[in-house]
């Protein structure tokens, strides 16, 4: 019988290592011919990864040390900018099978490696290069050494698996803090986990741990803590408090990251769900709820609060790709729990942003329609749910990865392009303002957009030979584009690149002289209403640079000023028309 059932584990093991295989591929082909060019944070990234340092302007240095070990190999194009981004969540995908095999058998682990594998904001995340594209991985791997930690496997050697893991981690984003809150909530519950970390070998992780992360945190001390005020000015309490409203979009947002019908039973299951009849089952899904809880509830509090962004929870799905499969595994058939799945899915597909409203409906009742009809085949059964969610997730996955690599027609069909602006236009822009400094024998280039900064910075490397400036909005620096300021060197005929009309009254005010030149444009597709997307910058060329004082009477004196602002299209109403446009 034991024979038997290693076999089957084998052979689901096989199963799921050849669909990460395959997974892996699909995604390396889509960085490879993918048009889609570097958003503005992949553009910083890049930047602080020519230079290796323990610490950057706004995030531990993990990501920057990535791209710099892709591109000293394969060089700086943008393939080779994202190459280790597939990579890295496969290895987090291998991790949750590995973990949810050991927690709940070969089925819960294929379940959960699978479900994270085509998540949807892994689906998009494995495309590009991001922070929580090199967290999530050593997030997976944390919570499998450590569980190895707990069950006594390993020993020594898990425990320093954990506190490399950890220390990696917080190398990589702040967030890795919600897995310490985790651990320290295990203490209070679970005594095996208590047991392993009030242990010789649980201290040997955190010491492991503290010196990996010990050179970060002297770099900040020596840097005036850029990286971890960056952070707390995230929080955003200078805005209007409290906004209720936002509690609506911050789970619209996590259906979208995890998935509908993921996402839906989750809370599904750790709200409704009645606790296993198995007391350990139970006790190991409680011990994953320890990493799950914390940052969905945090969040939305921080999103009710001030502000949230959809990805700053993603630290919660490692675990419950492994927790859903259980409780998926284990529920009993139910027909109730079917319908509301398939009519929240419809609902929630109404409320995607930038996509065509007919799209949205048809794809909403077309899966809403499939739900029901699985559920039929499989009798209700919350298995056949989850499997009918994963489809749910491939099919649109592919569908999205198509978009990827498909021409602006297609993407403008779909109303796509909204979603998409911030990955087009950056070259034929920088070619443009390349053109204007040599023309204009530009002193330097300054931008008032971080975007625009580090669009030109990357696509214009190696061809505009003067200095980069982002003007200063705030009294102090608040982006890693403003470290740099216009000297009395090079402010003799400086090339203003503008991009919001409200600001070019202040920047004028800057300058002795300011003389409009034109403006440039790129095209970046088709709002759904059709109204065109474009990225439109007006030149100016300025000199003898005097910054006025950042103070009440200077924002009072120049409010609601507007310079050159575009018409706006028909199809809009007249706030968009200073909205920005690109």
């Amino acid at each position: 019988m034991h024979s038997d059932q290693t076999l089957s584990s084998d052979r689901i093991g096989l199963w799921v290592f050849a669909t990460l295989g395959l997974l892996l591929a699909l995604r390396l082909a889509v960085i490879l011919v993918s048009p889609m060019e570097l958003y503005a944070d992949e553009a910083q990234y890049w930047r602080w990864g020519q230079s290796l340092e323990w610490g950057y302007y706004s995030k531990p240095p993990m990501i920057a040390w990535v791209i710099h070990a892709t591109t000293s190999v394969f060089g700086n194009d943008e393939w080779a900018i994202r190459l280790a981004a597939p990579f890295l969540h496969t290895l987090a995908a291998a991790s949750l099978f590995l973990l949810g095999r050991a927690m709940f058998g070969a089925t819960a682990g294929a379940m959960a490696a699978i479900g994270y594998a085509v998540m949807p904001g892994v689906m998009l995340s494995s495309t590009v290069i991001s922070t929580d594209g090199v967290l999530l991985p050593v997030w997976s791997l944390a919570l499998l050494m450590f569980w190895q930690l707990r069950s006594g496997d390993g020993r020594w050697l898990s425990a320093i698996g954990l506190g490399l893991a950890m220390g990696v981690g917080m190398l990589s984003k702040y967030a890795m803090v919600y897995f310490l809150i985790g651990m320290v909530l295990t203490l209070l519950f679970d005594r095996p986990s208590r047991k392993a970390l009030l242990s010789l070998n649980g201290g040997l992780a955190l010491i492991v741990a503290a010196i990996v992360v010990a050179p970060h945190f002297a770099w900040n001390a020596a840097n005036d803590f850029k990286t971890v005020s960056h952070t707390l000015d995230n929080a955003n309490l200078e805005g209007p408090l409290l906004n209720p409203e936002n509690a609506i979009t911050f789970i619209v947002d996590q259906m979208g990251v995890f998935g509908p019908v993921s996402f839906l039973g989750l809370i599904g299951g750790l709200i409704f769900m009645t606790r296993s009849g198995e007391q350990e089952r139970g006790q190991k899904e409680r011990w994953l709820m320890a990493f799950i809880v914390p940052a969905l509830v945090i969040i939305m509090i921080e999103a009710v609060v001030s502000r949230a962004h959809a990805n700053w929870a993603a630290t919660a799905y490692p675990a419950a790709s492994i927790l859903i499969a259980s409780f998926f595994l284990r529920a009993s058939a139910n027909r109730w729990l079917w319908f509301s799945i398939a009519g929240l899915t419809l609902i929630a597909f109404q409320l995607a942003p930038d996509v065509n409203a007919i799209v949205k409906l048809a794809i909403g009742v077309t899966t809403a329609i499939a739900i029901l009809i699985v559920g039929m085949r499989s009798h209700y059964r919350p298995v056949g749910l989850f499997w009918s969610g994963l489809t749910l997730h491939a099919v649109l996955g592919v569908i999205m990865m198509g978009m990827l690599v498909a021409p602006p027609a297609w993407t403008a069909v779909a109303g796509l392009d909204n979603a998409l602006k911030r990955t087009r236009g950056w070259e034929a822009m920088a070619e443009q303002v390349v053109t204007a400094a040599k023309e204009t024998g530009a002193s330097a280039v300054m931008v008032d957009e971080r975007e625009i900064w580090h669009g030109i910075d990357y696509y214009a490397r190696g061809r505009l030979d003067v200095p980069l400036i982002a003007w200063r909005y705030n009294p102090g620096i608040k982006s890693f584009s403003e470290t740099e300021m216009l000297t009395d060197a090079d402010d003799d005929n400086v090339l203003i690149a503008s991009y919001r009309p409200n600001r070019r009254p202040r920047i004028r005010a800057d300058f002795n002289s300011f003389d409009y030149l034109r403006d440039l444009s790129v095209a970046l597709g088709q709002r759904s209403n059709g109204c065109p997307i474009e990225r439109r910058l007006a030149l100016y060329l300025g000199s003898g640079f005097e910054p006025l004082p950042r103070d009440a009477a200077w924002l009072e004196a120049y409010d609601g000023m507007v310079e050159g602002a575009p018409p706006p299209c028909p199809a809009q109403d007249d706030a968009a028309a200073t909205e920005e446009t690109g």
